[in-house]
């Protein structure tokens, strides 16, 4: 049994548990080969398309993917497909998608059932897969460390969570920043923490991403540290909630902020950060 994982969109937040999970099962775990697609979307979203198509290509008999809004469906607005159904948003784009294992993309002790029906469902072996859930079911448990970081001339970033686990698109803006000797910041609070730190804007989010990236702006809107806000919207792809730009034009931040899109060229918004920020 092959199963294929993502090393991007949330991953790091579900994996620690899934991973050593399907080992414990003796199922094969297969990660995607570096690999490029030449389709019209962003970079994190070809990304994404990337290494669902290494995976295919290695012939997975399933695919663990996420569910970023934690079983939480949206009653209201229209938001992204890749936002609230990436499993069906990628069978649309990749023929012959292999059959999917959707799992939260956090992790709690309330996920052992699911694991347990998982593990059953891949191995026929009722005794294997309850042996493996006692070995591993420890890793259930949420952990955060925040991210290290430091500097003087800090830019905070406020976005939909899977952004801040996209490596390359962080180092590419970070690139852009340094070159005018400006640091990029990620907030450092554990997603549950920006969940309740939206809420308390009373913008009625439902969706948890949604209530995260509104947490993001609340706490480093007041973080004495972070001299800017770069808000990054893509109205098709990674939206910010309506609610919270709404908010931004009617009670903007305290501090210089712009909003942007996926892939504008990082040098100029630094640039114009920079003069923002000039003494």
């Amino acid at each position: 049994m092959r199963v294929g994982v993502l090393n991007c969109w949330l991953s790091d937040r579900y994996l620690p548990f899934w991973e050593p999970y399907l080992q414990a099962l003796e199922v094969e775990i297969i990660r995607p080969e570096e690999a490029s697609v030449e389709l019209p979307f962003p970079p994190p979203i070809r990304r994404v398309l990337a290494q669902v198509f290494s995976l295919k290509n290695q012939g997975v008999d399933f695919l663990l993917l996420p569910d970023v809004q934690l079983g939480q469906e949206a009653r209201k607005g229209n938001p992204s497909p890749w936002l609230v159904g990436l499993d069906a948003t990628l069978e649309q784009l990749v023929p012959g998608l292999p059959p999917v294992l959707v799992v939260p993309a956090e992790l709690s002790p309330e996920v052992a059932g699911l694991a347990a029906q998982i593990g059953q469902n891949l191995t026929q072996n009722p005794m294997l897969a309850r042996r493996a859930l006692e070995r591993t079911k420890r890793l259930l448990h949420p952990s955060f460390t925040p991210p290290k970081q430091s500097g003087t001339h800090l830019i905070g970033l406020v976005a939909q969570p899977m952004l801040l686990c996209d490596t390359e698109w962080l180092s590419a803006l970070q690139a852009g920043l340094a070159q005018y000797e400006l640091g990029l910041f990620l907030a450092d609070k554990a997603p549950a923490e920006l969940r309740q730190e939206g809420a308390h804007l009373e913008l009625k989010l439902e969706l948890p991403t949604d209530l995260e990236a509104a947490g993001m702006h609340r706490y480093l809107s007041r973080l004495g540290k972070v001299k800017g806000l770069l808000y990054v919207h893509d109205a098709d792809y990674l939206p910010l909630p309506t609610p919270l730009r709404r908010l931004l034009k009617k009670a903007p931040p305290p501090k210089p902020w712009r909003m942007v899109g996926l892939e504008p060229p990082w040098e100029q918004v630094a640039g114009e950060f920079a003069q923002y920020l000039q003494p």
